[in-house]
């Protein structure tokens, strides 16, 4: 029988095995002596990469200022329903004085003081014991908005009146249009109005009756000035249409 005898290995080698067969038991079995280089890889992939985060930071900002802008937007969308919306208003009855320094109707109606104040002096003489004062009645109503106003003014002077419509009347209507102070007649007509004496003509008690009135209305988007009729309390549209420039 022969032996085989296997050449002996070197101390140093055998050491080398013994620390890698050490290696393999400390990786299967890890410890806090561990190589720190194994924890390293480890923990490494839960860094997030940078790319990624920094698009969904942009797309957080973008989706923000996309939000922000419809809020205002929003906001915004009620006021300018709003100022396109039609407005109304009564003729109100009302004097002005025909002497002295001139209000706003009596600069609308400026060519036609002499005349008026001549009917005026007419009356007196047919009845000195009346007292009447120097003065005119009209029927206005203003719309104001962008800096200016337009004043819509009948005069209670040369009406035609009807028997069959008591508290009707006809009569010359003026549209002045009023910015930084300065007064221009735009438009000049006639226009039916409805309207009870009061206790002086057509005075300021004449506005206590809501049965009997002329309602005038404003269009900002066309520009454009209607007129209703309030005649025993039903509204009738009437044709008088004015439009601004």
């Amino acid at each position: 029988m022969q032996h085989i005898t296997l050449p002996s290995r070197s101390r140093p080698t055998m050491r080398m095995i013994a620390r890698a067969g050490g290696y393999e038991r400390q990786s299967q079995n890890p410890s806090p002596q561990a190589d720190p280089r194994i924890f390293c890889r480890r923990f490494a992939p839960l860094t997030p990469p940078r790319g990624p985060a920094v698009s969904m930071a942009l797309a957080g900002n973008v989706k923000e200022v996309v939000m922000s802008a419809a809020t205002v937007i929003a906001l915004l969308i009620p006021f300018t329903a709003g100022a396109a919306q039609a407005e109304s208003h009564r003729l109100i009855a009302q004097e002005f004085s025909l002497v002295g320094a001139g209000d706003l109707q009596s600069v609308i109606w400026a060519d036609k003081l002499p005349q008026l104040q001549a009917s005026r002096n007419a009356l007196q003489r047919a009845a000195p014991s009346a007292h009447l004062k120097s003065i005119a009645q009209v029927w206005t109503a203003t719309f104001s908005g962008n800096g200016r106003s337009y004043v819509v003014s009948a005069i209670n002077d040369g009406c035609e009146s009807s028997s069959a419509a008591e508290n009707a009347l006809i009569c010359p209507v003026r549209i002045a249009e009023v910015v930084g102070g300065k007064v221009q007649v735009v438009a000049d007509t006639t226009l039916p109005i409805s309207s009870v004496r009061g206790n002086a003509g057509y005075d300021a008690s004449s506005n206590a009756n809501s049965q009997y009135m002329t309602i005038a209305s404003f269009d900002p988007v066309s520009r454009a000035i209607s007129f209703t009729d309030v005649s025993a309390g039903q509204k009738t549209a009437l044709s008088v249409r004015v439009n601004l420039r």
